[in-house]
This record gives C-alpha cells, sequence and structure tokens, in this order.
C-alpha cells in the first residue's frame, strides 16, 4: 500500500472519529404550559405581554435559526377552569378553544400533554378533539382515547422520546376513564421508549412540583421534565440527581426555550430563557385572522367610555363605545397602609364600571370615622360606591356583594372586595394563619404550597387553624365526626410532634378516606399510641380548642381562609401561588412580575 493511500485511510478515521463522537448534538426545545387557551395579550399595567398571534411570530423566527427545535406544550392548553381567569362560560369557552387548538396546529406543536383541565368540556368533548387534531396529544396513564403514551422525535442523531404524564385530579372530571397511577406508567413507558431506541427521555408533567420531583426520585432514566402545573420559579431551572426541571410561563405570556448540548448520552450546557411576547412582536395574520375583536362586553374598555360586543365570539364582532360621565367610589382606609390586592380590585371595578373615580379617605379622619360608625364594620377598607352605579349595566354583576348605606351610597361586601384588614388590629410581621378543614379536595395542594412557602422563607411562622367550631353540644365541623377526629389527632401531632406535623398532615391529605392514619404516624417516626391516647382524652379537645381560639375570635368558619401578618384577611377559590402568598406577606422576590388581567 502506498504511503498516500495510508495517510488518505487515517484521514477519513480521524473526520469519522471526530464526526461520530467529538461533536455534541445542539438541542432546542421550546414549550408552554398553562396556557388556558389565553387567546390575546395580557392588559397588565406592566409587560402586557402574550397572545397566539405574537406566539406564531417568535416561533417563526426562531425555527429560521433552528428548524428542528421541538416545540411541546405541558398542559392546560384548554380553556375553563379554575385557573382560567377569562371564562365567559361553557359555550364562548368551547369558542376560544376551538380558536386555540387551531392556532397550535398552525404554529406545528410536537406533542401536547393531558391534564386534568383537558377534561373540563367532558372526555367526550376532549376524545373527540383527541381525534380531529394534527397535534399528537400524549399521556402514559390516560387509559383511553387517542392520546399516545408517548412519542420519539429524532433530532440530528438523537432520538428523543417525549412521555406525558396527567395528574391524578383528572380521575374526577374523567367520567370514569381508567387512569393508571403516574409513577407505574412513566417507569414502564421509559424502558419501552429505550427499547426503542431513545436516546433522551423529556417528560411532560401536570401533576404539580412537589409529585414531579418524587417521581424523578424513584424513576430512573428521566433526563428533563416540564412541570405544568401553576408554580414558582419560572425563570430558573433545578436538578433532581441527573434531570433537569422547567417551569411553563403563566397563560402564555413568554415562550420558553431551553438550549442544551448532548454527547454520550449526557446533558451538557444547559441554558434556560424566558422569552416575553412583548408589543414590539408583531401578530402573525394567519392568527390575527382566527381571532375575534370581543368575546364579551368587558373586552371593550376604554379610559371614559363605556364599550358593548355586537356579536361576541365572531369574526364580525366588534367593539362599539359610549362616552360616561363619572362614578363616585369612595375608599375609607389607614392612612399608611393598603390592603395587597386593592390596585387589581379597583381595576376589576374600573373595568366593570367606565369612568370610576376613586376618592381616598383616612380611617381617622372625621368624615372617615363617621363612615366607619356608619357601616358598623370590623374590617377596612371600606368601599362605597354612588347610588348612580345601579343604572349601568355592570351593577348585576355585584349586585349580591352591595347594601344601600343612607340613600347615597352602595357599601360592598368585603366577600367581594377580597382582602381586608382588621381595625386597630396588631401588625405582626411574617406570620401567616390559615384557616382550613383536613378534608377536601384542595387541602393536599394547599398544604404543600404552604410546606414550600415555609421551606423557603426560615423567618415565616405559619399556623394552621382547623376549621371547627365548638358550641353548647361540643365541636363540629363541616365533615362530620370522621374529620373531627382527625383534627384533634392533628392538633396532638402538631403539640408532641411540631417538627413532623407538615409531613403528617400532607400525608392524611392524600390518603383522607383510609382510616389507617397510624400508618401515616408510623412512616414518620411518631408515636401512634400517644396520639391516640391524646385525641381520646380530654388533653386533644385542650389542644384543639387551643388551636381554634382565633377562628372564634375573628369569626371564621369557612376556608381556606388566610390571615397575613395578622391584620389582613382573605379567603381563597382553589390552591393560591407560592408567589401571590409571598406578595401579600411583602416577601415577594424582587425579579417577581405581577399579573395582572388579560384582554380575554
Amino acid at each position: 500500500m502506498s504511503l498516500l493511500l495510508r495517510i488518505s485511510f487515517l484521514v477519513s478515521g480521524f473526520w469519522l472519529l471526530i464526526t461520530n463522537y467529538c461533536f455534541a448534538e445542539k438541542i432546542t426545545i421550546l414549550y408552554t404550559g398553562q396556557t388556558h387557551a389565553s387567546l390575546y395579550h395580557c392588559d397588565c399595567p406592566k409587560e402586557p405581554d402574550g397572545g397566539i398571534a405574537r406566539r406564531m411570530t417568535k416561533l417563526k423566527e426562531l425555527r429560521l435559526e433552528n428548524p428542528q427545535a421541538l416545540l411541546v406544550d405541558s398542559g392546560g392548553f384548554f380553556a375553563g377552569g379554575m385557573f382560567d381567569e377569562h371564562s365567559r362560560g361553557v359555550e364562548l369557552d368551547k369558542v376560544r378553544n376551538e380558536i386555540n387548538l387551531k392556532a397550535l396546529e398552525l404554529m406545528a406543536y410536537d406533542a401536547l400533554n393531558v391534564g386534568d383541565d383537558e377534561f373540563n368540556f367532558g372526555k367526550d368533548y376532549l376524545s373527540q378533539k383527541m381525534k380531529e387534531s394534527k397535534v399528537p396529544f400524549l399521556s402514559a396513564n390516560l387509559k383511553a382515547g387517542k392520546a399516545s403514551p408517548y412519542l420519539l422525535k429524532k433530532i440530528g442523531k438523537t432520538n428523543i422520546a417525549i412521555i406525558g404524564l396527567t395528574n391524578d385530579e383528572a380521575r374526577a372530571k374523567s367520567g370514569g376513564l381508567e387512569i393508571e397511577e403516574a409513577l407505574s406508567a412513566l417507569a414502564k413507558n421509559i424502558l419501552l421508549a429505550k427499547k426503542n431506541k431513545a436516546d433522551l427521555v423529556l417528560a411532560l408533567s401536570y401533576s404539580g412540583e412537589e409529585k414531579d420531583k418524587e417521581l424523578i426520585r424513584k424513576v430512573k432514566g428521566i433526563d428533563i421534565l416540564i412541570c405544568g402545573r401553576p408554580g414558582d420559579k419560572a425563570d430558573a431551572f433545578d436538578k433532581v440527581d441527573s434531570a433537569y426541571i422547567v417551569r411553563s410561563a403563566w397563560q402564555g405570556r413568554r415562550l420558553s426555550k431551553i438550549d442544551f448540548e448532548f454527547e454520550d448520552g449526557v446533558i451538557k450546557n444547559f441554558k434556560l430563557e424566558q422569552i416575553r411576547l412583548s408589543n414590539q412582536i408583531s401578530d402573525a395574520p394567519e392568527i390575527t385572522k382566527l381571532l375575534p375583536e370581543c368575546f364579551a362586553d368587558s373586552d371593550c374598555q376604554k379610559a371614559g367610555q363605556a364599550g358593548s360586543c355586537n356579536n361576541p365570539a365572531k369574526l364580525e364582532a366588534k367593539c362599539i363605545y359610549q362616552q360616561t360621565k363619572p362614578l363616585s367610589l369612595l375608599i375609607i382606609q389607614p392612612k399608611n397602609v393598603r390592603s395587597s390586592n386593592q390596585e387589581q380590585f379597583i381595576g376589576s371595578l374600573k373595568n366593570l364600571f367606565p369612568g370610576l373615580a376613586p376618592d381616598y379617605i383616612d380611617a381617622d379622619s372625621k368624615i372617615g370615622q363617621s363612615w366607619l360608625n356608619k357601616t358598623r364594620t370590623k374590617l377596612l377598607p371600606v368601599y362605597l360606591l354612588a347610588k348612580e352605579i345601579d343604572t349601568t349595566a355592570g351593577f348585576k354583576n355585584i349586585k349580591e356583594f352591595v347594601e344601600l348605606q343612607e340613600g347615597d351610597y352602595y357599601y360592598i361586601s368585603p366577600r367581594l372586595a377580597g382582602g381586608s384588614i382588621f381595625v386597630g388590629r396588631k401588625i405582626i410581621p411574617k406570620r401567616l394563619d390559615v384557616f382550613i378543614g383536613t378534608k377536601g379536595k384542595d387541602v393536599e395542594g394547599i398544604l404543600s404550597v404552604l410546606k414550600e412557602l415555609q421551606a423557603k422563607h426560615k423567618e415565616l411562622k405559619v399556623n394552621i387553624h382547623f376549621l371547627a367550631v365548638e358550641g353548647e353540644g361540643g365541636f363540629s365541623v363541616p365533615g362530620g365526626l370522621s374529620e373531627l377526629e382527625e383534627d384533634i389527632r392533628q392538633a396532638c401531632v402538631r403539640h408532641y410532634y411540631p417538627v413532623k406535623f407538615w409531613d403528617y398532615a400532607l400525608c392524611r391529605a392524600r390518603n383522607q378516606e383510609s382510616s389507617w392514619w397510624d400508618l401515616c404516624a408510623e412512616q414518620f417516626g411518631i408515636n401512634a399510641g400517644a396520639i391516640k391516647k391524646c385525641s381520646l382524652s380530654r388533653e386533644g379537645l385542650g389542644y384543639l380548642r387551643e388551636n381554634t381560639s382565633l377562628n372564634k375570635e375573628l369569626e371564621v368558619v369557612n376556608g381556606p381562609t388566610f390571615l397575613v401578618n395578622n391584620y389582613e384577611i382573605f379567603s381563597a377559590k382553589g390552591i393560591p401561588k407560592v408567589e401571590d402568598l409571598e406578595k401579600r406577606l411583602g416577601m415577594a422576590r424582587l425579579s417577581a412580575k405581577p399579573r395582572g388581567g388579560e384582554r380575554q
């Protein structure tokens, strides 16, 4: 063999080695989640971002840079449900949903994960949409319909398995469809994907961050997991063992992007970017032509004008505006203290009543004291709407929450205003009292949020108060005798094992219908015999009485109710977000972004 030929073989072999082993694959994954069919950008005073038309424009731009970029949604893309702030009722929400699904097809999503919000219109509606969709719906643990457990996508030389996971809450909405336990479904499908030569596993989960982390610890083989449920820290990623966890941005206000290199089965140089869909991004015309101008009168807003929506939810929909006269809103409150949700509440009133003019009155002034005496309220701020408000179209929306005072003003009940401040109550910073039962569909989620909040802020004191009311015949609770017995047990656990209380309470919240409470106790090293003895004696009743003394003082009988810093109280529906509680407590990070309202 000639020297030249030998050199040629050597060079060829060298380049083969470089091509196969020395260059890492560069991979980009774009993702959304918890969008809830938010079609338009938000009307936030700061960063009015989002909207599906802007998203399409940004996707085109990013695909020019990287045509092989994956695009997925981690769940919660249907309209309706408790997290949809812009619900218009079932029929209009279905219209929003149809538009959103058409847009997702035009955007060429690679996969959509099925969460419980995808059952908002029932199992038959979801099944029909899965059949019609050009985009694959994924769920490894949903045993029905057209949902695939996973799919394989090839990026360069890397086979990526995308596996979907439906959360447990879907069982209550699924109309009897079988939903397998997530852990076993995930483990089984990772093995199948690996047999089909998957190099990298991407999990899309709507289970909630705590459960997602537990899955990663118990099931080996996950490389990246995208959390679909509302959570914190969308701007950051975490690692559990060797797996990366990322979160989606709320209502599609940002497009999430991860870039990394993949070499010899290892992820390197992992980077996360949350791309603002700001007003600097133009609307894609192919999406704009799908969007009605308005769905309801509340979509038609201009300062000082009343708007109405003609032909709502149709392509020919149009906003019609008329000039309005000013309407007075008196707000009586302490001079230097405001409730944390006040700006949002006043903004919602202005949306209902164009031309509304707020006038703030010091609660300690003569006028303020006069109004406090008239309304006989224990809570601030006091909101008083001018009598003329009852002639407006928006009045029907608040009628059940107002009471006419002195013939001139309507007093707004704190039930509508949300957060309220107790008159003359001492402020105790970094304290959160939560009034909640031991049974209910949201108990586990709320306790998980509170545990996470306390873990983040060691200086914060979180107190749980059970919803037990003591009368002449003893204690009564919403869930009857079994809940009362659990309340007493948890009061005993909190007294004897304060450090282990959260673990025990969460375990019982996950197993509410089980009478084997002692299994939870033993799991966390709690002496079940001692707790039983305490709960069956006057000692246990004494701890429950002590636990519920604040309920009695503040006359709290329903939950979940939150007392912030010992002076501001509010009730909530569903599971609050960590960042929302941080804001109310004055602990929000400087980088936290406000979530204002959206147009639709």
